[in-house]
């Protein structure tokens, strides 16, 4: 079938960024996925496969623009694809967050945080390096690409971390291959600086890291740690569990990435793995998680995938912890980060999905990556099906995918627990990404 050119009105936004047109396609009703777009717009797009399901359309004209259309504050929003909603005002973009959750979870009205700054805000960001034929290129993947796109400056990263972004490539001279860096602050101070974590698949000759160390030395950049081998970089999963580079890292200077915890104190975080974006967001987030914690049930806590103890170090203030994170480095951090403060919480290295809720549990809190939690939200609804055998404990839910959120979110509604709480955080301000925390009670008849 040839390609059509619709006229259409974008009915609403999809948790993946794109309006939701609904157009007659050989007349037969259809929702056609039109990216660029903000919900009430008018807009012509071309579907090149119709017969595709569900339909994607190219943006073609902008037609009647929504009164919410800014003009992107980056020079680069046509080829770059780390920032999708860049053409939405950031008002409107936290107001389709709240929208999309709220309808994912059946109707509900979230409570919405707004980010403290729309630009400049990223402390953590994974950038894409290329090298071959001299060149380097280092940048978020392209539109639709999965080569990185060249930029001069990237509006989004904390102004500390674009300048290592922009340092990289310089550094990475005379290299082949590609790779994934993962970029980071040091520890906080007057003058703070970037650490990366790097996984290389190619070569890198030793000038490379002679680059590093004079960085190093010259108080360019705190550390780097580097990994090398013949894994695809943009494989690895967003919590840094590591795929096919199982060799020893290079370390150049201190490599340990830092955040400003919560509670005002540095906390470390583990070299290339999970941490929230924003420094800002996250204090914001993880005090609202303590709050939510203290309201819903006193007593012993199982919080599951904790990583560096982000949360961690506020539960365990008040309530015995077991904190249970799969990566073997971001428990030593955490195991570091509580130590610090005179804190004390049982950290266990296991699998956080499969690890068992102990009986007399009262509250699990659980920040899953992306998948979300599928099989934690199981047990928990089977034993709230147990009645008061079962026990079942009050959650904490944070998440960064909405549709994997609302499916666990369902299990445990069907299984009697209560939504008391759905707040929706500006994390990642010009992209559709948010960050979402529920608060469940347990079936008040059973517990």
């Amino acid at each position: 079938m040839r390609s059509l050119t619709l006229e259409a009105e974008v009915a609403e936004l999809s948790p993946g960024g794109e309006g939701v047109a609904i157009c007659t396609i050989e007349g037969e009703r259809r929702a056609v996925f039109v990216p660029g777009v903000l919900t009430g717009e008018r807009v012509r797009t071309q579907i090149d496969d119709p017969t595709r399901r569900p339909a994607r359309g190219r943006l073609l004209a902008v037609l009647e623009p929504s009164a919410s259309r800014v003009t992107p504050p980056c020079a680069h929003v046509d080829r770059c694809g780390g920032c999708d909603w860049m053409a939405v005002a950031p008002e409107e973009q936290a107001r389709e967050h709240a929208r999309i959750v709220g309808r994912l979870l059946g109707g509900v009205s979230p409570k919405s945080h707004p980010a403290a700054h729309a630009l400049g805000y990223r402390t953590r960001a994974r950038v894409h390096a290329e090298a071959k034929r001299g060149r380097v290129v280092i940048g978020m993947f392209g539109r639709r690409s999965h080569e990185p796109a060249a930029v001069d400056t990237c509006v989004v990263l904390d102004p500390i971390l674009d300048r290592a972004r922009d340092a990289l490539a310089g550094w990475l001279e005379g290299a082949s291959g590609r790779g994934e860096a993962r970029l980071g602050l040091g520890r906080p101070g007057q003058a703070r600086k970037a650490v990366f974590d790097l996984r290389w698949s190619g070569e890198l000759p030793g000038a490379v890291f002679g680059r590093l160390e004079r960085a190093v030395r010259d108080g360019e950049l705190a550390g780097a740690r580097i990994f090398t081998g013949d894994g695809r970089p943009d494989d690895l999963k967003a919590r840094g569990r590591t795929s096919r580079f199982s060799g020893a890292p290079a370390k150049i200077g201190d490599p340990t990435p830092f955040i400003l915890g919560a509670d005002g104190a540095p906390l470390r975080l583990a070299p290339g793995g999970f941490s929230q974006a924003t420094e800002a967001g996250n204090t914001l987030l993880a005090r609202r998680v303590g709050e939510l914690a203290r309201e819903l049930a006193p007593g012993p806590c199982v919080e599951l995938y904790a990583g560096a103890g982000n949360l961690t170090v506020l539960l365990a203030r008040d309530r015995e912890v077991v904190a249970v994170e799969q990566d073997h480095d971001a428990c030593e951090a955490a195991r570091e980060n509580l130590a610090s403060r005179g804190l004390s919480a049982r950290v266990v290295e296991a699998d956080a999905s499969a690890h068992p809720i102990p009986r007399g549990t009262k509250l699990v809190v659980l920040d899953p990556p992306r998948e979300g939690a599928r099989a934690v939200a199981e047990e928990l609804a089977a034993r709230a099906a147990k009645g008061p055998a079962g026990r079942a404990p009050a959650v904490v839910y944070v998440a960064c995918d909405p549709p994997t959120l609302a499916r666990d979110v369902k299990t445990l509604t069907a299984a009697g627990y209560v939504v008391r709480a759905v707040e929706t955080f500006e994390m990642f301000p010009q992209t559709s990404h948010v960050e979402t925390v529920v608060a469940l009670e347990p079936p008040a008849s059973r517990a």
